[in-house]
């Protein structure tokens, strides 16, 4: 990868490791990704979490998002901690569902060595439900593993052993420019420039325009989250479009707001 080639990668995960800190962001994606389980998160009350871990000979593992987050259930009558674990892929990787399954167990692992630390006598231990999420930006769908027993290997007698783990696969590829631009969500209206980057200049204006129309609807009260998000969507187009179109989109964004 050339340095050039990792700036742009690592801003990627920035951008969206700060973007879905916000819980309006998150809750927003989560509403899409598992539209089941999102009305029942009390995303007010979220945390976000340390994400790196260190391993037994201590080299380090960084996950990208860590969130606990209460989880209101039985019709609202308990509420519970869930954990959702995010991870941010430009392209494919084989190893995602192992990778992931590595940074659950590591999580877990931290409130197992609480419990055994903590105070007798002892409530059983009990750990913090997970929900995996990989958020795959690229420009294809994801062409590789998306379970363990895909990555196993013969004979297949013994994949029946394998934990059954699979993340959500969130495809940014399965939702059109258009779709996003249109979604309910501003969120995703902002997604609408990551995922036509690659238009040509012409269309890739039209995108840029339609995105900054749609956040005009955010309530005045809402400011501080209105800002957020433009620039969100001037962060990515400043970084991610050639450095020779810069002033022009500053003066497009300036004459559309």
């Amino acid at each position: 990868m050339t340095p050039d080639e990792n700036l742009l990668r690592t801003f990627a995960d920035r951008f969206f490791r700060s973007s879905l800190s916000n819980p309006d962001n998150l809750r927003e994606f989560l509403e899409d990704a598992v539209p089941s389980l999102a009305p029942n998160f009390d995303f007010a009350r979220m945390v976000v979490l340390k994400t790196e871990f260190v391993l037994p000979d201590w080299r380090r593992r960084e996950a990208d998002l860590l969130l606990e987050i209460p989880y209101r259930f039985e019709d609202g009558e308990r509420t519970a901690l869930v954990c959702v674990l995010i991870e941010h892929q430009t392209n494919t990787d084989a190893r995602m569902p192992l990778r992931m399954l590595l940074e659950a167990t590591l999580y877990w692992e931290r409130q197992w060595k609480a419990w055994e630390e903590s105070a007798s006598p002892k409530e059983p231990l009990q750990l913090t439900p997970l929900l995996p999420i990989v958020l795959h930006t690229g420009n294809r769908p994801w062409g590789s593993a998306r379970t363990l027993i895909d990555m196993l290997g013969p004979p297949g007698a013994f994949h029946a052993f394998a934990p059954v783990w699979q993340p959500i696969f969130w495809e940014l590829s399965a939702h059109s420019p258009e779709q996003l631009l249109n979604a309910e969500s501003a969120f995703l209206q902002v997604l609408t420039v990551v995922r036509a980057e690659n238009e040509e200049l012409a269309e890739f204006a039209r995108y840029f325009q339609g995105a900054l129309q749609k956040l005009n609807s955010i309530p005045d009260a809402r400011r501080v989250r209105w800002d957020e998000m433009v620039k969100l969507i001037f962060g990515w187009v400043l970084h991610r479009r050639p450095h020779d179109e810069r002033q022009m989109w500053i003066d497009l964004g300036a004459a559309t707001q």
